[in-house]
């Protein structure tokens, strides 16, 4: 292990930090808010300090002797891992440093929720809406860096060791071996990030959402994030257009990024016959749907308050209401994203059951999602009938497909070994909050919310709530679960085992 090589790249992403936090500087800078525009020039020179000291001093360790690049698989995935965990610890600076949110765990809780791009806060809503807008900033803008991936960012600015970078940081996206083609795959996912970026941003501006949130909102969709600068998240604006904007962008995030990659390479009608055969997409388009009629039809005869006044219920006598705050929230918790528009606490058990099923799932792998990818729930049921069909019929040779293709062995075992340590870490962290007293429904659905990266979960931590009031411990180990889950378990996983730091 070439632990100089790892301390030299972490040293230039502190450096990159460090330039991106002057950017809400400048913001804060515009609005007067000399409190926040100190806070972040004293965070930036913090973290160029550090910076500085880590590349300054392992200078010559990303070579050898011969000029040869030393960085390899394992250099990669230490660099992968601790990089997120660097960049939630400079992240949180200044969030202290103004004193938005002083307390060192309640901020590294939150920037690790922004970088992940989970979405869950520390802050109530009151809090929210008197944030600076400087900070308001950063908290989106940590999303949209997290949502590209600031791995994948480093890739594109510094391809030394960019072939390790890459395989580890994205999932369910090709990979070629060769380091100059890395470094183009990436920068293709990067013009494909850009470029939805830069489409909801002028369609949200068109639909007479304010610039600036228009801004903040456009960084936490793309990335399904769901951080927003209003206390009452998307339902502050109370628009059609604006929502049925944002669902879109947040379904077309959550589909793989490959798609977009074939069609911009070989046109619509390759990428049509390509989608068109994809189970994946198929699923997705499939569970939407039919999660979003199920939560109206059941809204529906609910009904709510039915239009009675005074009600603390709202009112969903209407279908369109229904279909509405539905196809809303199920683009937002399936896609990871977080946003509200309704609190679905109040909505019947079976809509909340069915919400907690599409937290399981998540959206399409190599997309900004997070969740378990329902290519992988696909395989793992495959696996499972395999195992029925087995025990049936023993002497016959039962293979996994998928499109079309037989699944080779080492990928089953890959997929169904991470369903395994998936279903154990989330149940590790349900058990360690419950030992902190944190109720049984908040306490499961917390852990699953963070290992998927959602945001929001069930009753106090719902979309109407917030997660400052758990405890220390349990709001440290809930950030921990949110960046395994962000960086699917092996790259962060596989730093606490001491033979992958020998040699």
């Amino acid at each position: 292990m070439n632990l100089r090589a790892v301390a030299w790249l972490l040293g230039r992403l502190c450096l990159l930090l460090s330039a991106l936090m002057l950017l809400p500087a400048a913001v804060s800078q515009v609005h007067g808010e000399s409190d926040a525009v100190r806070a972040f020039l004293v965070a930036s020179a913090l973290s160029a300090a550090l910076g500085v000291s880590l590349v300054w001093r392992n200078r010559r360790a990303s070579v050898t002797l011969e000029g040869r690049a030393d960085f390899f698989r394992r250099e990669g995935l230490a660099a992968v891992g601790l990089a997120w965990l660097v960049s939630a610890a400079l992240g949180a600076m200044p969030y202290m440093f103004s004193g938005a949110i002083p307390g060192a765990v309640d901020a590294f809780f939150e920037s690790a929720s922004g970088f992940t791009t989970t979405g869950s806060t520390v802050l109530s809503a009151d809090r929210i809406d008197a944030l600076d807008q400087g900070i308001a900033f950063w908290r989106n803008f940590t999303q949209w860096l997290g949502g590209i991936g600031i791995v994948l960012m480093f890739v594109v600015l510094f391809p030394t060791g960019g072939r390790s970078l890459f395989r580890s940081e994205v999932s369910g996206i090709r990979r070629d071996a060769d380091s100059h083609r890395v470094r183009d795959s990436a920068l293709g996912v990067a013009r494909i990030y850009v470029g939805l970026t830069l489409a909801l941003f002028g369609l949200l501006v068109v639909a007479d959402m304010p610039v600036f949130d228009a801004l903040l909102h456009t960084f936490s969709t793309v990335s399904t994030g769901g951080f927003s600068n209003k206390g009452a998240s998307v339902a502050a604006f109370d628009s059609v257009a604006i929502e049925v904007l944002i669902l879109v962008f947040m379904l077309l995030a959550g589909t793989t990024f490959a798609l977009y990659d074939v069609l911009l390479r070989r046109g619509p009608q390759v990428g049509w016959r390509v989608a068109s055969r994809s189970s994946e997409l198929r699923a997705f388009g499939l569970i939407v749907a039919v999660s979003t009629l199920v939560i109206a039809g059941r809204l529906w005869f609910w009904g709510g308050s039915n239009g009675v006044e005074g009600s603390p219920l709202p009112d969903y006598s209407s279908l369109g209401r229904c279909l509405r705050d539905s196809s809303f929230t199920v683009g937002s918790i399936i896609s990871t994203a977080g946003f509200g528009t309704a609190d679905y606490n109040l909505w019947p058990e079976l809509n909340r059951a069915v919400l907690c099923l599409l937290m399981f799932t998540g959206a399409c792998a190599g997309s900004t999602a997070g969740g378990l990818k329902l290519v992988r729930g696909i395989i793992v049921a495959k696996v499972a009938v395999r195992g029925l069909l087995a025990f049936a019929r023993p002497r016959a040779i039962h293979t996994v497909r998928m499109d079309g293709e037989t699944l080779d062995e080492a990928t089953v075992a890959n997929v169904t070994g991470f369903f395994g340590l998936w279903v154990l870490c989330l149940l590790g962290g349900y058990a360690v909050l419950s030992a902190l007293d944190v109720p049984t429904v908040e306490a499961f659905t917390a852990a699953l919310s963070a290992l998927s990266n959602v945001g929001p979960a069930l009753g106090a931590l719902g979309p109407a709530g917030h997660w400052g009031d758990l405890p220390e411990l349990g709001k440290l180990m809930l950030a921990l679960m949110m960046i395994l889950g962000r960086l699917e378990f092996y790259a962060v996983a596989v730093l606490v085992l001491p033979r992958f730091w020998r040699g």
